[in-house]
């Protein structure tokens, strides 16, 4: 009987578990909506059988993070009355699916904020763990599934900027854990994780990862000489491992010989930028709400206004036997582009709030989580989206795991 209970007992933190890893990977949705669902059902049943009070801890949680309700109170706000005619469903659907998951676990950790502690252990492991499943499990899986395109580019396009996130857990664990196996495994680790990135040949990821590697090496560094020595240690190791990267693997060569002699380094990003920036800023109301959440009016809009299309700049659906405009500018053009001005205010104030919150954390105590989530949101918000486009379900995690595990938010009096 015990046995059976204690097994209830650690079924919705399983959940949790997979819930976390499904959010990082892109080929385990039918696993996470399943775990996401049933998470759902198990903390309403508590919440209901114990007779919990969610209200005062979600009002403590927006009191708390008051800019971050205020950006998703405008997205929504956005996607409700400013969308491009005919796209409001759209856009409100690409709203469920950005908010979906981080509403079902920030009503978890209200849920069971007693078991504060053990639920950030898990999330922590979770991210560590998924790295490792992304570098040996989804390869496999791709192969199982078979595609007409490469290997390389499906990770690269669909798991580098994953990987770009998950990197700072595991390379800050290696300083972390006291234990020598421990230590072992995450740095191997982390030299598979750079060169997974390397294979893919994403210079946004390279580049993003290498500040994230500095910026944990000053920070777990124990004074400035072990920094140098660091710094110097792991910037030969890098380089052995590119230089021996750069003579086996082609991509690798390739995409090295792509950034030194290409004229266009690139790949069409600024003339993507320049030509349809004005589009999108051609009226006040553009400027101050954007076109819609999502970018469910990006093709469309510039269809009608007659953007400027070329090589590079356009993509073909086979299913809709038409060309699109691909959507390949930075981060923070698309919020604007969005949203508006007012949307990348408030992201923007949102985002510096949760640093200096995480930076004060850090100055207190260390652990895996707080440089975790400093150095995965400044390589990834700050770097890699200078590349790439990317969704907002990781911004709003992460704005809520700081509140929670490190504000502690729900236990302040």
């Amino acid at each position: 009987m015990n046995n059976i209970r204690n097994v209830i007992n650690q079924f919705p933190f399983l959940l949790l578990f997979l819930v976390t890893l499904g959010m990082f990977t892109n080929d385990t949705q039918g696993v996470l909506n399943v775990s996401a669902a049933l998470l759902f059902l198990y903390t309403l049943y508590i919440i209901i059988t114990k007779k919990i009070n969610v209200f005062s801890a979600l009002i403590q949680l927006i009191k708390g993070r008051k800019f971050l309700f205020l950006f998703c109170i405008w997205c929504l706000l956005c996607a409700i009355f400013f969308t491009y005619s005919g796209f409001m469903k759209d856009a409100l659907k690409a709203l469920f699916d950005d908010w979906r998951y981080v509403v079902i676990l920030t009503l978890f950790l209200i849920t069971f904020q007693h078991d504060e502690i053990k639920s950030k252990n898990i999330i922590t492991y979770a991210l560590i763990v998924t790295l490792a499943f992304i570098i040996f499990i989804v390869p496999i899986l791709k192969l199982i599934k078979g595609s007409d395109m490469a290997m390389y580019l499906q990770l690269r396009y669909g798991f580098a900027h994953y990987m770009t996130l998950l990197f700072p857990f595991t390379f800050s664990a290696f300083f972390i854990f006291e234990k020598a196996k421990l230590k072992i495994l995450m740095l191997c680790l982390s030299i598979m994780a750079f060169l997974f990135l390397l294979y893919t040949g994403s210079r946004g990821g390279f580049l993003s990862i290498t500040i994230e590697s500095l910026i944990i090496l000053f920070l777990l560094s124990k004074n400035n000489k072990k920094f140098l020595l660091n710094i110097f240690s792991f910037m030969l190791l890098g380089m052995t491992i590119i230089i021996i990267s750069y003579f086996t693997i082609p991509q690798v060569k390739n995409k090295v010989e792509q950034t030194l002699y290409s004229k266009d380094i690139t790949s069409t990003r600024d003339k993507i930028a320049i030509s349809r920036f004005p589009i999108f800023m051609q009226t006040h109301l553009n400027q101050l709400v954007g076109v819609g959440y999502g970018s469910v009016a990006y093709d469309q809009y510039l269809k009608d206004n007659n953007a400027l299309q070329f090589q590079g700049g356009m993509g073909y659906s086979k299913s809709r036997n038409e060309s699109f405009y691909n959507n390949d500018e930075p981060f923070f053009l698309n919020i604007l582009y969005n949203i508006g001005s007012i949307g990348l205010f408030l992201f923007c104030i949102t985002f510096f709030i949760n640093i200096k919150d995480l930076i004060k954390s850090i100055k207190i105590e260390k652990n895996i989580l707080n440089v975790g989530l400093l150095v995965s949101s400044i390589g990834y918000f700050l770097v890699y989206c200078l590349f790439e486009f990317i969704f907002l379900d990781i911004f709003i995690l992460y704005n809520i795991l700081t509140a929670i595990f490190i504000n502690r938010v729900l236990t302040k009096k």
